[in-house]
């Protein structure tokens, strides 16, 4: 049976990357930092997941799988070493910490394996631009520069795009690790990356334009999540699907789906306008499932990272701006993301505080890299300083 290694046992490790490799075939290993949730994986063996469709709730069982702590290095060498293929599902925060051990099992790995079966693929499934690039520079820092050229051939590093809700909701059963989630998902990977032929896994898409797949994603999808949250939350409203059917939300949404449309088909000439726009309304319709209970907090949530300069809102109005069209709902959409307040939000709270004794300016050009003259920083201060009276 191939074996997978899934770093993060986690919502998004166990209800998408443990479901989809477990229906492929694979024997699934979670590595985590929480002992519980290891002793958990490793007495359960298995976990409930709860898949929402609009139309109702079905049953899967995830059957097989073990777990380990990421410290126990010794029996994480040698599952780096057994593995055919390594996915992480940590976040980008915890990359560089997942990253030494994964090194020191793959300079193992060239050591002991035959050079016609040692190949393996590792993929960071996270949500940022390049994010298995850059988990790698993170590998190959921590491998001897004498030993690189002994690994480097024997492992492709792809950047993916992944995209599943998967929220932080309870479910129908009292087992500890059931998990939620909705019943579409889209698993991308880089081709261009790959040095070997892919492993079989079902539902994953090979795509030599990753890169415009990502900024559809990341503009439409995440753009959207965001400011359904911070619209939401300023309404009273506790769910996305709540939020979603507020008409003037709904106005405010289809409003920056329509720049972002500009943005993408100018952007990426192979997404045609009516594909950008099929998959803009098929992502609002994913919103209104009412049956994954998706809180407006986990979409609004990390308010810092998610109005930096490269990211989902900051970067469309900026594009759209150099074009000449002013991005006057995207802006609204970032000035929305300032006034994000939740007392259980690290971010939240520091932005609060900093637009609090400094004004909403200077902190948008530290956060947002807009100068304040920049034409969507006007607009951006002119929609805050409203919502403020």
């Amino acid at each position: 049976m191939a074996k997978a290694l899934v770093f993060g046992g986690g919502n998004i490790g166990r209800g998408f990357l443990g479901v989809l490799l477990s229906q492929s075939g694979y024997q699934v290993t979670f590595v985590d930092v929480d002992r519980r949730r290891v002793d958990l994986l490793n007495q359960h063996r298995g976990y409930p997941v709860f898949v929402c469709a609009e139309t109702g709730i079905t049953e899967e069982v995830v059957s097989g799988i073990q777990a380990m702590h990421v410290e126990d290095e010794e029996r994480l060498v040698d599952a780096v070493c057994e593995a055919d293929v390594i996915m992480t599902a940590v976040g980008k925060l915890a990359l560089q910490s997942v990253a030494k051990p994964i090194a020191l099992g793959l300079v193992e790995r060239a050591r002991r394996r035959p050079r016609d079966q040692a190949h393996i693929v590792v993929i960071a499934c996270e949500n940022v631009r390049d994010n298995t690039a850059y988990l790698a520079e993170f590998i190959w820092q921590a491998i001897d520069p004498d030993l690189r050229s002994r690994v480097r051939d024997l492992v492709s590093f792809p950047n993916c795009i992944v995209d599943r809700i998967v929220p932080n909701a309870s479910s129908q059963s009292d087992h500890p690790l059931a998990t939620v989630v909705e019943d579409y998902f889209q698993f991308v990977i880089d081709g261009s990356q790959l040095q070997a032929e892919f492993p079989a896994i079902s539902g994953v898409e090979i795509s030599s334009n990753v890169s415009a797949r990502l900024d559809q994603k990341l503009f439409t999808l995440n753009m959207a999540h965001g400011i359904v949250g911070y619209y939401g939350l300023l309404r009273g409203y506790q769910y996305v699907h709540e939020a979603i059917l507020d008409h003037e939300i709904q106005e405010l949404v289809t409003g920056a789906l329509e720049e972002v449309e500009e943005v993408v088909v100018a952007t990426h000439p192979g997404i045609s306008r009516l594909e950008q726009g099929t998959y803009a309304s098929k992502i609002v319709d994913r919103f209104r499932n009412s049956h994954l209970q998706d809180r407006l907090s986990r979409v609004a949530s990390q308010p810092r990272r998610k109005l930096g300069a490269n990211e989902r809102l900051v970067r469309p109005a900026c594009i759209l701006s150099d074009a000449g069209r002013a991005p006057v709902y995207l802006a609204t959409g970032i000035a929305a993301g300032f006034h994000f307040q939740d007392a259980g939000d690290a971010q939240a709270r520091e932005l609060t505080l900093a637009i609090a004794e400094r004004g909403v300016a200077p902190v948008m050009a530290e956060v947002s890299g807009l100068a304040p003259e920049h034409p969507v920083a006007r607009a951006v201060k002119a929609d805050f300083l409203l919502r403020a009276l």
